[in-house]
């Protein structure tokens, strides 16, 4: 029973590939150690390799130079590393992802009010091509206007001319008249008088023949 327990209560584990080397003063595990624990990972200056012993001189970024196994040395960073720096990539990834998504989405916007604007800047322009149309159309009625007030007006003093010309000769016409009445009343006065004195004489000599006193 007490097995059966343990055996239910086991869990899933894994083994760690974190090791940490020791930097001695030499060439052999018999040398000092100048550094417990360079965990792996760490970036190390290569100085010398030797073969033979199988040590390699380092360098740490801390300035500490001694000799490391090297068989704990690769060439490129360990899987962990390239894990952790390709997790890294992937957020900065993700990252530029989600801001291109919202500038994407900005731009969209963006067309969206520009293509708004240029449909009111197309009906604004409609407008001002009637606008100006109507004016072109008041512009020419105005010049037609014009030039017909230019004629009236070139009209108006033709007739006033016509006018004084008429005044003048009806004046002249009054003035003939005024005279011809004075004529003809003249004439009428004095063949008043002659046939009065033509009269008077027939009376005259009816009656005796007597001369005129």
């Amino acid at each position: 029973m007490l097995g059966l327990a343990q055996s239910l209560a086991a869990d899933t584990v894994y083994v760690r590939d974190t090791i940490y080397v020791p930097l001695r003063g030499g060439q052999s595990t018999e040398h000092r150690i100048l550094h417990r624990g360079l965990r792996s990972g760490t970036a190390l200056e290569r100085l010398q390799t030797n073969d033979e012993s199988g040590y390699t001189l380092v360098k740490s970024e801390g300035g500490v130079e001694g000799w490391i196994q090297s068989q704990y040395l690769v060439e490129v960073p360990i899987a962990r590393d390239l894990l952790k720096k390709t997790e890294d990539r992937l957020l900065e990834l993700e990252a530029s992802h989600q801001k291109k998504l919202l500038q994407q989405q900005d731009i969209e916007t963006r067309r969206v009010e520009l293509s708004d604007s240029n449909e009111a800047l197309q009906s604004k322009n409609d407008t001002l091509a009637d606008e100006l149309a109507n004016l072109t159309q008041l512009a020419a009625n105005v010049i037609a206007i014009d030039d017909e007030n230019q004629q009236l007006r070139q009209e108006h003093d033709d007739l006033i001319g016509q006018m004084d010309a008429l005044s003048v000769a009806n004046q002249e016409l009054q003035d003939s008249s005024d005279q011809q009445w004075f004529l003809r009343g003249a004439g009428t006065i004095l063949m008043g008088l002659l046939v009065g004195f033509w009269l008077s004489r027939r009376i005259y000599h009816k009656r005796g023949g007597g001369g005129w006193t």
